[in-house]
């Protein structure tokens, strides 16, 4: 085997490291694939290595990275045609394509234990507790990614209803992956609600018309019902419930054409009217600097219980996540 042709793996680069690369890497055995000193379709190293990782013969359409780093000189020469030669070939039709793939995945260990590896385009999934704002971020991101890597190719439109988006979270994720954050910001169409009955227009007259003119395929509604907590909402209770409900039925109305994820980062008296509906649905705790996840409601899935931290969801693409077996 050439030197060219020898693996690498991403616990080699050091702070020492040479120029910035973009680095492709197996997340099951952090084999890197491919450096390249701009960024590439991930499809493009799937094809070539049809679709097994050199290094431990995973799939790699659900567990290939990208990341920016600085990598030692010599890593210059490694390309995934050197590693593609390294195996026989096979037949293309075991190749699987996107077109294969079930649908949107979180390619974060702990997330997939409770959601799926591929969530159904068919289904509505909430997720419950103060930790959700967290998850809202990372799905905005992962929505405009390709197929390939788990994600839904697609402008995401996000209805924030807590006033809670955090832009440098966002954009830690764009940067995990590689992706600049402005163009990573392009993608999503951003709406907030101030009232309970903007949250409504927006859901049942201008979330259509949005879908439509953008091509989204994905929505997020953030912190649904937060607005009617907010000290200045003068909605009482039983107008509370009609709302919610009216929020519920214009979410039913999207997952038709879209698919549809919600957090109710805030505990509300109106939360029943959409994580009762939920196909999908996870309560998040933070419990000594980990947050639990608990699955409470899934199509087929056993009840399960995973931990994380932060920090597992901020460098999850560049090592294991900690706390997955939970």
């Amino acid at each position: 085997m050439s030197a060219t042709q020898r693996l690498h793996y991403l616990h080699e680069i050091t702070e020492e490291g040479g120029k910035e690369r973009f680095v492709y890497a197996c997340l099951e055995c952090s084999c890197v694939l491919h450096v390249s000193p701009t960024f590439e379709p991930v499809a493009e190293t799937i094809e070539s290595l049809e679709n097994r990782c050199p290094g431990c013969n995973s799939p790699l359409e659900a567990s290939i990275c990208c990341r920016s780093a600085k990598v030692p000189e010599a890593w210059r020469e490694v390309s995934r045609s050197a590693l593609s030669a390294r195996r026989p070939r096979r037949a293309e039709t075991e190749f699987k394509t996107a077109a294969s793939l079930r649908g949107f995945s979180f390619n974060f260990a702990p997330l997939d234990a409770l959601v799926g590896h591929h969530v159904d385009p068919r289904w509505s999934v909430a997720f419950r507790g103060a930790p959700a704002n967290a998850v809202a971020e990372f799905v905005c991101f992962r929505g405009q990614l390709p197929t390939q890597a788990g994600g839904w190719d697609s402008t995401v439109v996000l209805i924030d209803g807590g006033n809670r988006s955090d832009l440098y979270l966002f954009s830690a994720f764009a940067k995990l992956y590689g992706v600049h954050p402005r163009k990573a910001l392009r993608r999503v169409v951003t709406s907030r609600a101030f009232t309970m009955y903007q949250l409504v227009d927006l859901v049942t007259n201008e979330l259509p018309r949005v879908m439509d003119e953008y091509g989204a395929r994905m929505v997020v509604l953030s912190d649904v019902f937060g607005v009617l907590m907010d000290e200045r909402s003068e909605v009482d209770e039983q107008e509370g419930r009609r709302l919610a409900e009216a929020v519920a039925r214009a979410i039913d109305a999207a997952r038709k054409d879209a698919l549809v994820f919600t957090t109710l980062a805030t505990k509300t008296p109106y939360d029943r009217a959409v994580a009762g509906r939920a196909d999908v649905l996870v309560e998040l705790e933070e419990v000594g600097g980990r947050i639990v996840g608990t699955m409470v409601r899934h199509p087929f899935m056993k009840p399960a219980s995973r931990q994380f931290t932060l920090r597992d969801l901020l460098f999850h693409n560049r090592r294991p996540a900690k706390g997955a077996e939970g």
